[in-house]
């Protein structure tokens, strides 16, 4: 057994805080589910706006070239229904493409597109017509799935619609506003409505749904007792932006809406300051305002769930903590959680914090505890000092690298979550490698830490490369760390 360490950054750690590119489109440019907005209108030959349409939901593309999609679609004339819309789509080299939707199962009314992919496939543009409108719309890649916990806390959002009296066309509208999601299932929000030149400024309340990324469904009643449907569809992978719609019976509009902040979900993080998630059994870190009355940590192991009046769940269930202050939480992903995304709520004394989503990936997502300037946590070998440039570590010899994120182990099921590791190997399970100053080195190990909480350690043969320091890379299961510094002697 290769001997390992304990470092005590694993135990309070941490406190680490495109255009197109060229060549040819295919249909694969576009595959998998994105968002899909729509807005349409029809003119008639005086120049009188009499039919318009608007629609959100989700487009899915196969890679080959068959879509389908779910959107809920409302016109001035009927009220606010679900629609499932099938069709083709083909991309030429030249990225200027064609698409072609119609209801099912009528499989009338067919909408022929101008379809254009770009950012490298994460978003794409169309514009086309039916037998009643002409349409415009757009997209964007959406999360793998949603909780009603990947809409917290606060969007601001913008729109421009139609006024309406009974079923006919009055006017446009402009809308744009505060919509405030509690995670859970609670909205408030206030707006401003400007239409035929007079501005009308309300507040309102209700509650939203989000069974998926594409489906999310609010009902809001402004002070007037006026109810608006109001579906929205997030429309990047952080859930940080969405399209939204709104219906009542006197307005309709369509617009976007993003988070005034960062999204609660980004404040969330694998204990080493890298995104992407926080397998279960690994260390995560929790960012925000007012998480707790002052500073603590643990003092003992198991770690308790609790500190200073401070408890986090990841659904429903109580995680371990290691350190809670007023603006950070450290604490243990349990080892049961399912992969998939999860939702976390924070509770102080009796207040409970808005419920955030977070992803808990089935595999690695590396990161390596840093100090200083971006130098890795590492030990030098067999000295056991803390690498630094004044403690290099010389061509031949190994070190022993800290880190979390690391994923699933051999033996895992004797692991307890919030106890320390056995005195025993649990390596990881996904294959592994790493680079020094961009050299392969040999690794010897990466698994837990024996005696430390969801702490892992790489133990590494430093390659034939110069003195210096040099960039160290360690990727396991085909997901690579971030760039962290080694010195060599």
């Amino acid at each position: 057994m290769i001997r390992r360490i304990a470092f005590i950054s694993c135990l309070l750690a941490p406190f680490a805080a495109n255009a197109q590119t060229a060549g040819a489109c295919t249909a694969a440019t576009l595959s998998g589910a994105y968002s899909l907005t729509l807005s349409g209108r029809n003119v008639s030959s005086t120049v009188v706006i009499t039919s318009v349409f608007q629609a959100v939901g989700e487009i899915t593309f196969d890679g080959v070239g068959s879509a389908t999609a779910a959107v809920f679609a409302n016109t001035n004339q009927g009220p606010l229904v679900q629609e499932t819309l099938t069709g083709t789509y083909a991309i030429p080299s030249n990225c200027v493409g064609t698409l072609t939707l119609a209801q099912v199962p009528t499989g009338g009314d067919p909408a022929s597109y101008v379809l254009i992919p770009y950012n490298n496939g994460k978003n794409y543009v169309i514009a086309g017509e039916d037998a009643t409108y002409t349409l415009s719309g757009s997209g964007g890649l959406q999360p793998a799935s949603c909780l009603p916990s990947t809409f917290s806390g606060v969007y601001a959002f913008s729109g421009n619609g139609f006024s309406l009296a009974s079923g006919a066309v009055t006017g446009v509208n402009n809308i744009s506003g505060l919509l405030q999601f509690d995670g859970y299932s609670k909205v408030t929000g206030s707006w401003s409505i400007a239409t035929n030149g007079a501005i009308t400024e309300d507040t309102l309340s209700g509650t939203y749904v989000a069974p998926a990324c594409s489906g999310g469904y609010a009902t809001l009643t402004d002070s007037n007792g006026v109810q608006y449907q109001v579906p929205f569809s997030a429309t990047s992978a952080d859930g940080a932006n969405a399209a939204i719609i709104g219906a009542a019976s006197a307005n309709m509009f369509s617009g976007t809406m993003h988070s005034t902040f960062a999204n609660p979900g980004l404040s969330i993080v694998n204990s080493a300051g890298v995104s992407g998630g926080t397998p279960p059994g690994s260390l995560f870190s929790v960012y925000g305002s007012n998480l707790a009355t002052g500073q603590a940590e643990a003092v003992k192991t198991p770690f308790p769930d609790t500190l200073a009046t401070t408890s986090v769940t990841v659904n429903g269930e109580q995680v371990p903590l290691s350190y809670v202050n007023k603006t950070q939480i450290n604490a243990q992903m349990p080892w049961d959680i399912a992969p998939g995304v999860a939702t976390v709520v924070v509770t102080t004394g009796s207040t409970q914090s808005n419920a955030v989503a977070t992803v808990v990936p089935a595999t690695a997502v590396p990161g390596v505890f840093v100090y200083g300037s971006n130098e890795a946590v590492a030990q030098n070998l067999p000295s056991y000092t803390l690498n630094s440039p004044a403690a290099p570590a010389p061509v031949g010899s190994s070190i022993v690298v800290y880190l979390t994120g690391a994923g699933p182990v051999q033996g895992g099921s004797s692991v307890i979550t919030g106890h320390v590791t056995p005195d025993a190997d649990f390596p990881v399970t996904e294959p592994y490698s790493a680079t020094i100053g961009g050299v392969p080195a040999t690794v010897e190990f990466i698994g837990l830490t024996p005696e430390l909480v969801g702490c892992y350690q790489a133990n590494i043969v430093i390659p034939n490369i110069a003195k210096g320091n040099h960039n160290l890379i360690i990727t396991i299961g085909g997901t690579a760390s971030a760039s962290t510094v080694i010195s060599t002697n």
